[in-house]
């Protein structure tokens, strides 16, 4: 809807509800930052006196209240000539709904819920503020548990005194909850809440309610007269001290009922710890299982009498034997006339409370068609078609996850039944599929990834898997998601895992390669060159005697390190020019050291570097041997000087 900010501070979001004289919305209260629930009075009711003055009246009287199971309200206003109350947002289902859902409720939980709706009325009563339409549809239910009762709408003050309408022909209240006094058009106190609990109770319990009717009067007419199926009847885990309670509440005259809620809050404390006490039986007289018509016996009496006075006045002027038997007559005539009288008085009065309660009360039936499918405007098209009016249908916006968004996908009640003309129809329509944060499943493996993202709500259907190369992320891990980690999504979209999957390579030839070389190799291959051994070698471009741990040919991940041993290059080594002392004689042919430029030959084929056994040229100069390079150390021990080498 379009946003509309009343009083320039609440700014009007969703429709959440109606009812027969106003719409309530959920709004956001700018200045402080909070989602509050502004009721508002319907347009066509903003000129009728008596429908503001009951508006205002439900603002005053639930201003009043401070406690923590009544609805709290912040604020009133009027805006373009239209009434408005802000009150607390209850994000939570409604009793009724509850009870629809899944009753017969468990004990423990009607007591609980009955004892907070009863510390609720308690509290308003203490105030001199009487309900007077207590019932599920007007008890909220926070997502904690705790109970809300709100509606005051027909509340009136009491002010010691107890409350009738002043119009005695207007009946307030919910046919099925109200109270006898009610449906007769009689003062009500605190006591008609008493009663009225009681019903929600037996509902609760049993799922059902008391007295069931084919019109609204026959329902109000057995409130009055009849007796009631009892709660175990229908339930038999109900404990008599549980039942016990309702029956008290229900008693038809208001003498036979619980004083005060706070004796009702002491029966619900104290029921289950003595669940087997004796059945309430109510006293004789107050269980209102007959109408009682009140006697004529007096007012026969007085009429007698004034025809015994008339006949002694007028007897003045007749014969005495004419006294007597013209007063019999007179007298007899005046009885008769009087039951006849009175008898019609009390026909045509009741015909005439009849016809009149009739009139207000019954309304034909008609037949519901089913909308369940369409979409939310068409569905209300459809309704108002079918001779239902536009305020008598509320629109609940939910998730959901079958059906897509502005789909009606419930509708209560339900389609191709027969209701009454005027009956409330709530429709269900889908804000699409629940939309959560999409978890991080990064670095995690494959099936912990899937676990935890159906664990979060989502699909394994809709969980898709695809493979990356990835040098950082060991093979079967999750490399990333799409959507993104805490993305808020429907819980029906699709997931992709991309998934590492490592690429192997083969080892090539490195030994016998010079260090430039086999770096060369190691890097067109897709692996990594690690420690070279010695490290001293390494500017020299030395040649590859032994690789580790991986040898030519083998398989292994791409990227994987591989580490060198190295002896000196020949090719790279400058000639000896080796100078000594001469120490024999060089004509006789005596040992020289290294006298002249001995130019060694290289055992094995290699060239040494410390020159080789030669002849000189003034005899047979005998050099010394050469010393052998270093041998490669295993992999696992360091030779002196070590380092690691990054490459060139």
């Amino acid at each position: 809807m379009t946003a509309r900010a009343l009083g320039g501070r609440y700014r009007l979001e969703q429709k959440i509800g109606e009812g027969g004289m106003a719409e309530v919305y959920r709004a956001m209260d700018t200045l402080l930052d909070r989602t509050v629930a502004v009721k508002m009075l319907r347009n066509q009711y903003a000129e009728d006196e008596e429908f503001v003055r009951r508006f205002r009246q439900e603002a005053q009287a639930a201003a009043r209240l401070s406690h923590p199971n009544i609805v709290n309200v912040y604020d009133v206003g009027v805006e373009d000539g239209q009434q408005y109350i802000v009150m607390e947002y209850v994000d939570g289902p409604t009793l009724k709904d509850v009870i629809v859902e899944r009753a017969p409720l468990p004990v423990e939980e009607v007591i609980r819920i009955s004892r907070q709706i009863c510390s609720a009325l308690q509290h308003a009563h203490e105030l001199h503020v009487v309900h007077r339409d207590i019932k599920p549809h007007n008890i909220l239910m926070t997502k904690s548990g705790q109970v809300k009762v709100a509606d005051f709408g027909i509340a009136r003050a009491a002010t010691g005194q107890t409350i009738a309408h002043r119009q005695a022909t207007t009946v307030l209240g919910s046919v099925h909850y109200f109270s006898p006094e009610q449906a007769r058009g009689g003062p009500t106190d605190a006591k008609s809440d008493i009663y009225s609990l009681g019903v929600v109770m037996y509902e609760m319990l049993t799922g059902k309610l008391p007295f069931e009717g084919d019109s609204p009067v026959s329902v109000a007419l057995k409130h009055l007269r009849e007796p009631f199926v009892e709660p175990r009847q229908l339930n038999r885990d109900i404990p008599q001290s549980v039942e016990n309670i309702v029956l008290r509440c229900l008693v038809k005259e208001p003498e036979g009922r619980y004083p005060d809620m706070a004796a009702v809050m002491a029966d619900l404390d104290a029921a289950l710890q003595r669940p087997n006490e004796p059945k309430f039986v109510p006293s004789s007289g107050l269980d209102g299982k007959t109408i009682v018509v009140p006697a004529m016996g007096e007012r026969l009496s007085e009429a007698l009498k004034s025809a015994e006075v008339t006949g002694e006045e007028g007897a003045s002027d007749a014969p005495a034997s004419a006294k007597r038997p013209m007063a019999r007559w007179k007298r007899a005539s005046l009885i008769t006339g009087i039951v006849v009288l009175s008898l019609a008085a009390i026909g045509l009065g009741g015909y005439a409370a009849i016809v009149l309660v009739t009139r207000l009360l019954t309304v034909p039936n008609v037949e519901l068609p089913s909308v369940v499918g369409k979409p939310a405007a068409a569905a209300v098209a459809t309704l108002e078609a079918a001779g239902f009016s536009r305020q008598q249908i509320q629109e609940k916006f939910e998730p959901n996850v079958k059906a897509a968004s502005g789909i009606v996908y419930q509708q209560s009640p339900a389609g191709n039944t027969q209701v009454k003309k005027t009956r409330d129809i709530t429709l269900y329509v889908s804000q699409g599929a629940p939309k959560v944060a999409v978890p991080d499943v990064t670095n995690e493996p494959l099936d912990q990834a899937k676990q935890a993202l159906t664990s979060a709500g989502f699909s394994a259907n809709n969980i898709a898997v695809q493979t990356e190369t990835s040098t950082s992320v060991p093979s079967g891990d999750v490399i990333s998601s799409d959507p993104a980690p805490g993305t808020q999504v429907p819980i029906t979209s699709k997931i992709t895992l991309t998934v590492s999957q490592q690429q192997y390579v083969t080892v090539p030839k490195l030994v016998g390669l010079t260090l430039q070389q086999a770096e060369a190799a190691i890097q067109a291959a897709g692996l990594t060159l690690g420690t070279v051994t010695p490290s001293d070698l390494a500017d020299q471009n030395p040649l590859v005697s032994y690789a580790y741990p991986y040898i030519q040919g083998d398989r292994v991940p791409a990227g994987s390190t591989i580490n060198l041993y190295v002896v000196p290059n020949p090719a790279s080594l400058p000639p000896s020019n080796g100078t000594g002392n001469d120490t024999g004689n060089g004509t006789s042919g005596g040992t020289q050291n290294g006298s002249g430029n001995a130019a060694g030959a290289d055992n094995g084929g290699a060239n040494s570097a410390a020159g080789g056994n030669s002849v000189g040229p003034a005899g047979n100069a005998t050099q010394p041997t050469a010393q052998p390079a270093p041998a490669p150390q295993p992999p696992g021990k360091s030779a002196p000087g070590q380092l690691k080498h990054k490459g060139h």
